[in-house]
């Protein structure tokens, strides 16, 4: 038996064992995550303790994608993208004023928070907002 049919049958094995079973989520990445940034601190001399707590949220990753509950773990995943809904939304309209930081400027709507994208170099300009109508003056 040669190293290929040694590994598909592990592979063969692991799906199996996987069935009816959970996995690997948004939730789980995220815990690896902290896991491995803990332990990164935890390598310097002084913050050695830092070990100890990166394991448990490597453990709980495990333990959820191992579990048989799926709909508990579907129910925690909703919960969660909701809550990292307004965290996403706040890195991606960073991005993009480094993206356009050369061509547009941004501005927040007084009335309604809403961001606004305007292009550079047209002196003072009346914006409207797209959403509630509020007209306000700025200069790009």
């Amino acid at each position: 038996m040669n190293f290929k049919q040694k590994l598909s049958a592990a592979v063969l094995k692991l799906n199996r064992f996987m069935q009816g079973r959970y996995g690997i989520d948004e939730i789980s990445y995220c815990l690896l995550a902290i896991s491995f940034i803990l332990m990164i601190i935890s390598r310097f001399d002084k913050l050695w303790f830092f070990y100890f707590p990166a394991l448990v949220p490597l453990v709980l990753s495990i333990i959820r994608a191992l579990s048989k509950n799926i709909t508990a773990r579907i129910s925690e995943r909703e919960k969660f993208l909701k809550a990292a809904e307004p965290i996403k939304a706040f890195i991606k309209l960073q991005r993009n004023k480094i993206r356009d930081r050369k061509t547009h400027k941004y501005f927040k709507c007084k009335k309604c928070n809403s961001v606004l994208r305007v292009p550079i170099g047209k002196g003072k300009i009346a914006i409207t907002c797209p959403k509630c109508g509020n007209k306000f003056n700025k200069k790009t």
